[in-house]
């Protein structure tokens, strides 16, 4: 292959690389925004309430990360503990509407950066219902709407307490396609667990985010 051919395949990296990079992510964040959510339904349903209270509880304080968890899962990584990605709502739908899943340090970053500029454009219960409009509930379960159909033959505005309590659990273990006992053991325990901090915390859930 001559010099000549390999040129037009060269990407130079700097500060307009970057930025057309990350104007080319937050327009695709962009068409993944549902834009009504905002306004339709007026309250939070049961399903929002219990994704906060498990996934994020303090989605409705930051700006898209949570120092708080990022500082206490850096602790736990430097003293050799189990620990997690302090992934925010925000963060879970930038990543599920780019598809960056690379675990490294560069992606988590960039998640966050991601994560912290959607603020300036979208209220809070825009961006936790565009992430519930695609997030990953199992096999063949893409959203809360189908998610919600196929576990209870439900709309998901309409999910009790305790049934959304079951599919906000299924963000952390997506259904496989042959649902067993273990799978289904492993979700009602963390629905069980959402149950409480949901019912302890109520009045703090129960507000609409704006």
């Amino acid at each position: 292959m001559q010099v000549g051919e390999l040129l037009p395949r060269l990407r130079p990296f700097g500060p307009r690389a970057a930025l057309l990079k990350l104007h080319s992510d937050l327009f695709i964040v962009h068409s993944r925004v549902q834009p009504y959510a905002q306004y339709y339904p007026p309250e939070m349903t049961n399903l929002e309430k219990l994704v906060v209270a498990l996934e994020d509880r303090r989605f409705l304080n930051h700006a898209g990360v949570d120092l708080i968890s990022v500082v206490r899962e850096v602790g736990r990584a430097v003293s050799f503990k189990r620990h997690g990605g302090a992934s925010t709502i925000d963060m879970q739908f930038v990543r599920t509407a780019t598809g960056y899943r690379k675990p490294t340090a560069w992606r988590k970053f960039y998640e966050m950066l991601l994560a912290y500029f959607i603020q300036y454009r979208y209220s809070k219960i825009t961006i936790l219902r565009s992430y519930l409009d695609c997030a990953f509930f199992g096999s063949h379960l893409i959203g809360a709407r189908r998610a919600a159909q196929s576990m209870f033959s439900a709309d998901y505005r309409e999910l009790t307490i305790e049934q959304a309590a079951m599919l906000a659990a299924m963000l952390v273990y997506p259904r496989p396609l042959e649902g067993g006992e273990t799978w289904l053991a492993k979700v009602r325990r963390r629905s069980d667990y959402g149950m409480r901090v949901y019912i302890a915390n109520k009045k703090r859930f129960d507000q609409l985010p704006r």
